[in-house]
């Protein structure tokens, strides 16, 4: 019998069906993936120029801005989903408009700052494959100006970076160097002038690429009458010598100057022939003298501190008086010799109080009193020959603002309390006013167009959470000196989320009191959210006056069952109180005293309300009664840990009252609508 199959003629017919098949539907599913790709590639671009928007409002960076994209990093570095394998560049200008030119390989998305969109284009984007990212420019205290570029280059190496520093096209200053940042002197700049500020970057494949900004430096000298001098310790065990001390002004002439009190640690008085007429003199100071002479009693053109100590942390301070206010542009410094009697580190503080005797015995001989630091140069080693360091007294000028260093906050039960740590700085003349705001999902608002609090004389302010949406919000805060000059700070991103109490158990304290007697709780009670009372008891509690349960507890007066009795009145008599429960008997009022409980409903309940009875003609009242959830569930566990152990951390509270003073007659206070909020950095 003949099997039936496929006949050669039939197969042949199949493949060429299958090819025909193939041939149109390979191109369809390429031209489907490439499209993903595409698309794919251009949200990325999107997201990163959404999150660099984002970046320069938070971080308050200043515009215009620009950031490199390198394989899957952003410098200043923005934070995305995904990978996206490309190079180049996201500009924003001073008007918070972006330009876009960056590339795959495949495509090149470029945007313009007047543009709406993103146009995708096929690779490359350029020619030159170098991308500089932000050039910034900024007075390094006591330095320099600080020039920084970052720059890539697709498929090569980046090997040169070019500062140049330029008055009216001339140039003023220049450096080759292979870092991307450089260190200029104030040497040849000057104050109140304006600068073109250009980078060069060249990589191994001969590409060049140029960038530059106009930068106006403006910066202010010290202006002082008094400076403190402070050497400490030193670094070959013999003694710290200062060879001379050069104060130049703001027109680099030299100044001269007195050498006022002076205390060394060491003999706790005078340092070693501080008044010699022979060697090692205060006089030497300042005489011109740069070289170092050594001999068996001293160096004849040198300062002595610390002689002979080998002893750590021994220092001297002493008190240099230029007679009259100047302005301090530079200090020069000579150290060392062939004795290498060379300080460990020499400080200088700005000072301007007159020296009398106060300021002698707490500036002078205690060195731990905070003067505001011009000047501090640590050694390394020691120099076998005079050696000059040179230290400008320069502060950015915007120095003068208040400092936001950072933006604290901390949850009370629904209040969220802000705070700003703010920094008084060098010249500030005192803080005036603060105010502050709390923004719901924008993080594109400028600080002209948030919402502010009124002016306020406190550096904290407090928001009612449960008056707040769940959502994602921004901490602004504006601070104010008494020269009206205002510093800005936004704070990272925060969630905040509301959850429902669900627990079948509450820890509840019961802290100090008002009367030296003790504390009483009247009645307490619970409702969940269809207003039902709920039922509980107390089976475990820890009374640290009594390291165990509290004062009869289980007596028939002042028992723990009189919580939850239904009378809400307050009888006093000898014995205590009969529709009353007394914690922390017998404790001194104001001794921080505390009684932990449990309460427990017996199974998982919602709680939504919480009533709570305080108050009597004894004024036995608690002056806080809080009330917090377990994360742990194991009745042993609660008791052993958050019972007994009044600082563990495994506590969320739920809400609190704070008595402000004794409550004599029998007052009924109410939480409503009981959360856990929670408020925390995204």
């Amino acid at each position: 019998m003949r099997k039936k199959g496929f006949t050669l003629i039939e197969l042949l017919a199949v493949i060429i069906i299958l090819a025909v098949i193939a041939l149109i539907s390979v191109p369809i599913i390429l031209n489907i993936v490439k499209k993903a790709q595409k698309e794919a590639f251009q949200d990325s671009v999107y997201h990163i120029m959404e999150g660099a928007k984002l970046d320069a409002i938070i971080n308050e960076r200043e515009l215009p801005i620009s950031y490199v994209v390198d394989d899957n990093q952003v410098t200043p570095n923005v934070s995305f989903h995904g990978e996206i394998n490309a190079y180049g560049e996201i500009a924003i200008d001073k008007n918070g408009k972006t330009k876009v030119e960056v590339d795959n390989g495949t495509w090149c998305a470029r945007k313009g700052y007047s543009d709406s969109k993103l146009v995708l284009s096929s690779s490359p984007c350029t020619d030159n494959p170098i991308v500089i990212g932000d050039l910034t420019v900024e007075i390094k205290w006591g330095e320099g100006l600080l020039i920084t570029s970052s720059a890539i280059s697709k498929g090569s190496k980046i090997i040169s970076y070019e500062f140049k520093v330029k008055k009216d096209n001339q140039v003023v200053d220049s450096y080759r160097s292979e870092e991307k940042a450089h260190l200029f002197s104030f040497e040849h700049l000057s104050n109140h002038e304006q600068y073109q500020i250009e980078v060069e970057v060249k990589d191994n494949q001969n590409h060049v690429k140029d960038t530059s900004t106009i930068y106006e430096l403006s910066y202010e000298p010290i202006v002082t009458r008094y400076v403190v001098v402070e050497v400490l310790e030193h670094l070959d065990g013999n003694g710290a010598v200062i060879n001379e001390l050069e104060f130049l002004d703001a027109s680099d002439n030299k100044l001269s100057y007195t050498v006022g009190p002076v205390y060394d640690s060491t003999t706790n008085g005078n340092p070693y022939y501080w008044n010699s007429t022979s060697y090692w003199q205060k006089e030497r100071l300042n005489d011109g003298k740069y070289s170092y002479t050594s001999n068996s009693e001293g160096g004849t053109t040198s300062t002595l501190f610390i002689y002979n100590s080998t002893a750590t942390n021994k220092w001297a301070r002493f008190l240099v008086d230029f007679g009259e206010e100047v302005e301090l542009k530079t200090v020069h410094l000579w150290t060392g010799g062939s004795d290498k009697r060379q300080p460990k580190q020499v400080k200088m503080y700005r000072n301007s109080l007159e020296p009398n005797t106060s300021f002698v015995s707490t500036y002078i001989q205690n060195k731990d009193t905070s003067l505001p630091c011009i000047y501090d140069k640590t050694f390394t080693s020691t120099y076998t020959t005079p050696t000059m360091d040179t230290n400008y007294f320069i502060y950015p000028k915007d120095t003068k603002k208040p400092v936001i260093n950072d933006i604290l906050t901390t949850i009370n039960y629904n209040f969220l309390e802000i705070k700003a740590d703010v920094t008084d700085p060098y010249y500030s003349s005192g803080m005036k006013h603060y105010r502050f705001a709390l923004i719901k999902d924008n993080g594109n608002l400028s600080y002209e167009d948030v919402p502010w609090s009124d002016f306020q004389n406190t550096d904290t302010m407090e928001y009612d959470l449960s008056t707040l949406e769940e959502g994602t919000y921004y901490i602004y805060v504006e601070a104010t000196d008494n020269a009206s000059l205002i510093a800005y700070k936004t704070s990272k991103a925060y969630q905040l989320k509301k959850e429902d109490v669900n627990s079948r158990y509450l820890i509840m304290e019961v802290y100090d009191h008002f009367a030296n007697n003790g504390t009483v709780i009247t009645e307490l009670e619970f409702y969940n959210q269809s207003g039902q009372m709920l039922t509980y008891d107390i089976p475990k509690v820890y009374d640290v006056t009594r390291s165990g349960a509290p004062y009869y507890w289980t007596s028939s007066v002042w028992s723990k069952t009189r919580l939850y009795d239904g009378k809400k009145t307050y009888t006093s008599n000898s014995n205590g109180g009969s529709t009353s429960t007394i914690f922390n008997y017998s404790s001194t009022a104001g001794a921080g005293k505390w009684t932990r409980a449990v309460i427990d409903f017996g199974s998982i309940q919602n709680l939504n309300d919480i009533k709570i009875w305080l108050g009597g003609p004894e004024g036995r009242t608690p002056k806080e009664v809080n009330f917090f959830v377990s994360k742990e569930e194991n009745i042993d566990t609660i008791y052993n840990t958050n019972i007994k152990v009044r600082d563990n951390k495994n506590l969320v509270q739920v809400t609190d009252f704070t008595m402000s003073s004794d409550v004599k007659p029998v007052t009924m206070f109410e939480r409503n609508n009981v959360k856990i909020y929670t408020f925390e950095e995204k």
